[in-house]
């Protein structure tokens, strides 16, 4: 190969390595983006460790003369509020519906709270579930939100602004409080396998639509909160550490060695209370199950 030859492939091949180097530098890093959207985020549910007060609360609403207590009412509707503390409403605010889950106890007061659950399931194979709850407090689902439009001797007549899945007579109305719905860095590479760092953990306790099972997208309750520091906005990885084997057979029974420690996704923190939190899963790589722990990373 003459000297001309080399030096042409030499260039060729330097011109090369630094078209790869500039578009390695130049490739698009992960950018901050919402958790969460809007719908999402108003629509969590909670877990509050205080009863919210029942001060405020949607009486009835038009188109429901017969005052059903299982009446729907959805975006555009109009509802009646009634508070008990003689305070004055004004037109312009903006209320938060809330709904206690009363679960499946003798609670007359409040038939929708029985059947609508969100967060307490019926059943359930993460052992002992419902008291993990309990501990952390009394669980409310979010309804809607509604906007006071007039005032009357009645009552005040708001619109309904946004629904979750209906409001219905008898839910509670809070002042509403908008809150930023937090933004986070997509992980780029998650480490399947990574070792426990000795950051905060906790466990999922409960997932949206009282279901056993998460992917992205679902609503995880957990049992760390403010007293821990919690905030909006951290980032948690989820492991799994001990499932009940529910199989037939010799597998069921017969004790299994301990295996590596597996990362099944990722969470963003949205809300938090003093007891416990609320997050969205933003990332799984395989099934998700109430009773998996998280990590802060």
């Amino acid at each position: 190969m003459n000297r001309s030859i080399r030096l042409m492939l030499g260039l060729t091949l330097s011109f090369a390595a630094t078209i790869s180097w500039a578009g390695a530098a130049s490739s698009p890093q992960p950018q901050p983006a919402p958790a969460a959207t809007f719908a999402q985020f108003e629509c969590t549910g909670f877990i509050s460790p205080h009863s919210v007060p029942g001060t405020i609360r949607v009486f009835n609403g038009a188109d429901n003369d017969l005052y059903e207590v299982l009446h729907n009412f959805s975006e555009g509707d109009y509802v009646y509020l009634r508070r008990t503390d003689r305070q004055p409403f004004h037109v312009g605010e903006d209320y938060s519906i809330v709904r206690p889950e009363n679960g499946f106890g003798l609670d007359p007061s409040w038939v929708v709270g029985k059947i609508e659950n969100q967060i307490l399931p019926p059943s359930s194979r993460y052992r002992l579930q419902r008291f993990e709850i309990k501990k952390l407090g009394r669980p409310y689902n979010n309804t809607g939100l509604v906007r006071v439009v007039k005032v009357t001797p009645q009552g005040a007549i708001a619109k309904v602004l946004f629904t979750c899945n209906g409001i219905n007579p008898q839910d509670i109305a809070v002042p509403y409080q908008p809150e930023p719905i937090p933004n986070y860095v997509p992980t780029a590479d998650l480490n399947r396998f990574a070792l426990p760092n000795g950051r905060l953990t906790g466990t999922i306790v409960a997932a949206s639509h009282a279901t056993a099972y998460l992917a992205e997208g679902s609503i995880a309750f957990l049992n760390i909160g403010q007293n821990q520091g919690v905030v909006p906005g951290q980032k948690y990885r989820i492991y799994a550490i001990s499932r009940d084997n529910v199989t037939m057979g010799l597998e069921g029974i017969i004790p299994m060695p301990p295996t590596p420690r597996e990362t099944l996704g990722e969470l963003v923190i949205l809300r938090v209370q003093e007891k416990s939190s609320v997050g969205i899963v933003v990332k799984n790589l395989r099934e998700i199950a109430v009773g998996d722990s998280v990590e802060l990373e």
